[in-house]
């Protein structure tokens, strides 16, 4: 062979394996972008189905707080969760048409993801392996290619004893200083007084950080009502005779739950509304005496366990949701911490 064959030969086999080469090459490289393709979308898919979860949890916790489970085939609301993951308390199956409508009608509840994103297959309430639970939520969800999802919650309740009346003078308290305390703490804001009867927001007992009543009793200023607000004894022990502050609020507008462990007198100042009257909306609950200066109207409840004078003074529109311990601004169950699971 002359050489310029052998040396067009060479050339040849290796323009053909450089071919080759780039062939591979092109070939790891389709497979690799098809590979990502596919996990990108089965990442998307599972995204979906642990949204719905999620959705599916804030739904049933949205239930549980208006105290009103969907009563399909004569479902109760449990008063305490005791069943387990195999045999639930409350076990809505999609599989079934009513429950499938429950659990994935856009219409029903404000939580509902769309359905475009997949659906809820099956919600199941049992017992809570915690000590302060009140139930495990378990939802699980499928995205629309079939990736299904599941997440766990366990939840605590919050029990308040109602308040049947919309004013109560002169009574032993249904409402417990301690339990108050303890949710005020946790929940609310918790406050401290002094003798002179100012107030010392978690018990910090420096002077630049006094507030009068009518401060802490006055609307946040964001449109939010305070939620609960509990003020202690002086002696921060169960009220009696000998440690109760006196208090003076001039606030014209309330807005909150107030368990307030003092003497308090009601004068409300400053600007009022056009009619005239101050308001307070929610609770006011004193474990001493109240007076009452000045006509406040009143949406919601006033408890004065140590007497009332003025009450004359009082136009109260009594919540009938007091009546079924429900508050506003105490959460009715709420979420456990660490108790989130995904799988």
């Amino acid at each position: 062979m002359k050489t310029q064959d052998r040396e067009q030969g060479g050339v040849l086999l290796g323009a053909l394996l450089l071919s080759l080469l780039l062939a591979m090459l092109g070939g790891v490289a389709m497979n690799l972008a098809v590979t990502e393709t596919m996990a990108a979308a089965h990442q998307v898919d599972e995204k979906h189905g642990l949204l719905l979860a999620e959705s599916g949890v804030e739904q049933v916790v949205a239930w549980l707080t208006h105290g009103d489970l969907p009563a399909i085939g004569g479902v109760p609301m449990p008063a305490l969760c005791a069943g387990s993951a195999d045999h639930p308390d409350v076990d809505y199956d999609a599989v079934r048409p009513d429950e499938d409508r429950v659990l994935n009608d856009t219409s029903v509840g404000e939580s509902q993801m769309p359905a475009t994103l997949g659906r809820i297959v099956r919600t199941r309430l049992y017992g809570s392996g915690l000590p302060d639970g009140f139930c495990a939520i378990e939802v699980t969800a499928a995205s629309r290619s079939g990736v299904r999802r599941t997440v766990s919650l366990d939840v605590g309740a919050t029990r308040i004893p109602p308040l049947q009346e919309a004013v109560s003078a002169g009574r032993p308290r249904p409402w417990e200083y301690q339990k108050f305390k303890a949710l005020a703490i946790r929940f609310g804001t918790y406050y401290v007084p002094d003798s002179a009867g100012r107030l010392y927001r978690d018990g910090h007992m420096t002077p630049e950080l006094a507030q009068t009543a009518s401060q802490v009793f006055a609307p946040s200023g964001a449109g939010i009502p305070r939620g609960l607000v509990f003020i202690d004894t002086l002696d921060h022990a169960p009220p009696s005779a000998e440690n109760l502050a006196s208090l003076t609020i001039d606030a014209p507008t309330i807005e909150g739950i107030f368990y307030v462990n003092a003497h308090v007198v009601l004068r409300p100042g400053g600007t009022v509304p056009a009619d005239g009257r101050a308001s307070l909306q929610g609770v006011l609950h004193t474990s001493g005496h109240l007076h009452v200066e000045q006509p406040i109207t009143v949406s919601g409840a006033v408890v004065a366990e140590g007497g009332l004078t003025g009450g004359e003074r009082l136009t109260v529109h009594y919540d009938p949701d007091l009546g079924r311990g429900r508050v506003q601004g105490l959460p009715v169950v709420y979420p456990l911490p660490g108790s989130w699971r995904e799988w």
